[in-house]
């Protein structure tokens, strides 16, 4: 119940009103920002990502496939890199700063954080984070009209939650 929105005369700087589309209601399901998504270059299918977490899965999932498709990071490093998290109300940046149950250690590196107090942003540690899986597909290129013989299948399980997925 605690995606929907509920009525509320209360309004504050510091919180986004509710959503009327997404009252409480028979027969209603809660919005959901999973954002499963599909990559495709040429026709070609070139990753699949979707993430929980609630309101942090979009910037997760926007994030891991920046570091992947556009900084040219692997696949587990891409998953697996600190993410930052912006609401906008409040004007507070969160940081990943936290040990995962696998034993990895998570952090925005200090000079980042730096750079961004200077900038003027407020920020603030969080030990959590949305969780992403992450498939990628490499195909070999080949010249026009040839046949491709062997695709290969990368799929990552975010390691902020055992580095397993939650269903197989």
């Amino acid at each position: 119940m605690n995606d929907f929105s509920i009525p509320s005369d209360v309004s504050s700087q510091n919180t986004m009103p509710p959503a009327p589309a997404n009252f409480i209601k028979p027969h209603k399901r809660p919005l959901s920002s999973t954002t499963p998504t599909v990559i495709l270059k040429d026709g070609q299918l070139k990753g699949v990502i979707g993430a929980s977490g609630g309101w942090r899965i979009i910037p997760s999932n926007i994030q891991v496939l920046l570091n992947h498709f556009i900084h040219q990071m692997d696949p587990f490093d891409s998953v697996l890199a600190p993410r930052l998290y912006h609401s906008l109300i409040p004007n507070i940046l969160q940081y990943e700063d936290w040990d995962t149950v696998s034993g990895y250690h998570i952090e925005v590196p200090l000079h980042d954080r730096t750079a961004l107090e200077n900038k003027g942003h407020i920020l603030e540690p969080l030990a959590s984070g949305a969780i992403c899986q992450f498939v990628v597909h490499h195909l070999p290129t080949r010249a026009q009209g040839e046949t491709i013989v062997k695709a290969n299948l990368t799929g990552v399980s975010d390691p902020r939650k055992e580095g397993a997925p939650a269903g197989y």
